[in-house]
């Protein structure tokens, strides 16, 4: 029996704080694989300013990945400088042949070393681990996935410390990166400051449960009012600075397929940054459209998210998680700074046909898990 559109069959819930809900959630098919990636030397890349080519780079797997899986829907979480990705065992080896593509280019135009992993779901359950996928339909038509049991923290660390998981091999495959766009400035906060939030219980989920009460108590306007996709502060980019880098996304910027994106990126430039009117569809629509379609709040056996506060919201927000990690309840990670970057995903510019991957500026989620990483080792459990 094919469990390929296991991820398609899934029933969405439409309310993020349902996601401690065990209804929601089934188990992965043993014929599965789970892969994650991401950036070696990411920290260093971050001190030398590089984390929106790291944030590219780790978009850019989901990208190339949904390419090679053929219109097949399957699970994936945007971590920031990677990602986590589970598809069947029938479509690994395209998907890898993929990813060692961008893994090449990666390394030829962002002088950056792009790790991926694949672990076997089969494996990690004869471990004693399970992988459960849940469906969080974020807008109408579009759902994100979320994850988890013990098996996915397990997989990164059978990667980064295990080299025989590894992805490793040649190929002269181009990655196709048609569907990556990365064409707004950073998003500047509406209330203060942007903040980032990794978040991990270290008993069960009533720990995330008492969290987004307290956040209710903080935010009565509720985490959707801070959403940091605040398009009315949003620019465009200069079409200099997109020419230059949409070349990065290409092995050889003379190709075809460079030329073709130059014409899209210029027509672009004119309907979104000087507003010229667009016969084919509503420039004005979409653009409100892209809060609704962002993934800024999200799980992958880890609490996930970026929110727009106010600075008492945030000494609040902190004050809570601190002491709760004081009281053993969790680990925690966070990190703020003045805006948030967006990183879309566009198949067509309908609902439901794009989503935007919503990280923050200067480190965001790479820069949270330092201290949530350094917690967990001072615990015991890094």
């Amino acid at each position: 029996m094919s469990t390929e559109d296991f991820y398609r069959d899934l029933t969405p819930f439409t309310s993020f704080n349902e996601f401690t809900n065990d209804q929601h959630f089934k188990k992965v098919p043993s014929d599965w694989v789970v892969i994650l990636s991401d950036i070696r030397g990411s920290t260093e890349a971050i001190e030398n300013g590089k984390y929106r080519e790291v944030n590219t780079i780790g978009a850019a797997t989901i990208v190339v990945a949904r390419k090679a899986m053929e219109g097949v829907d399957f699970p994936f979480v945007f971590g920031g400088d990677g990602a986590t990705l589970l598809v069947p065992q029938n479509a690994q080896v395209r998907v890898s042949n993929a990813l060692i593509a961008l893994k090449n280019l990666a390394k030829k135009n962002y002088d950056l070393e792009l790790r991926v992993g694949v672990v076997s779901v089969y494996e990690l359950e004869q471990r004693g681990e399970s992988v459960e996928a849940a469906k969080f339909e974020i807008t109408s038509g579009k759902s994100i996935a979320l994850l988890r049991g013990a098996g996915v923290t397990s997989a990164e660390k059978l990667i980064k410390e295990t080299n025989r998981y590894e992805l490793t091999g040649q190929t002269s495959q181009e990655p196709d990166l048609s569907a990556l766009s990365c064409r707004w400035n950073p998003i500047p906060s509406k209330k203060g400051k942007i903040l980032t939030v990794l978040m991990s219980s270290r008993k069960d989920s009533k720990v995330y449960d008492q969290f987004f009460n307290r956040v209710d108590s903080i935010i009565p306007e509720g985490i959707e009012s801070s959403n940091p996709t605040n398009i009315d502060l949003a620019s465009y980019k200069s079409i200099g600075q997109m020419l230059s880098e949409e070349k990065k996304l290409h092995s050889n910027s003379f190709s075809l397929s460079y030329f073709l994106r130059a014409l899209e990126i210029c027509f672009a430039f004119l309907v979104f940054k000087w507003r010229f009117p667009a016969i084919f569809f509503d420039a004005n629509k979409y653009s409100k459209s892209m809060r609704t379609h962002s993934d800024f709040r999200k799980f992958d056996d880890m609490l996930r998210m970026v929110l727009d506060c106010s600075m008492e919201e945030i000494s609040k927000i902190k004050a809570y998680l601190m002491k709760s990690h004081e009281q053993g309840d969790l680990f925690y990670g966070i990190f703020e700074t003045d805006c948030s970057l967006m990183t879309c995903i566009v198949d067509g510019l309908g609902q439901g046909e794009h989503i935007h991957f919503i990280d923050a500026e200067n480190g965001g989620y790479a820069a949270a898990a330092i201290q949530l990483k350094k917690q967990m080792k001072e615990e015991g459990k890094g």
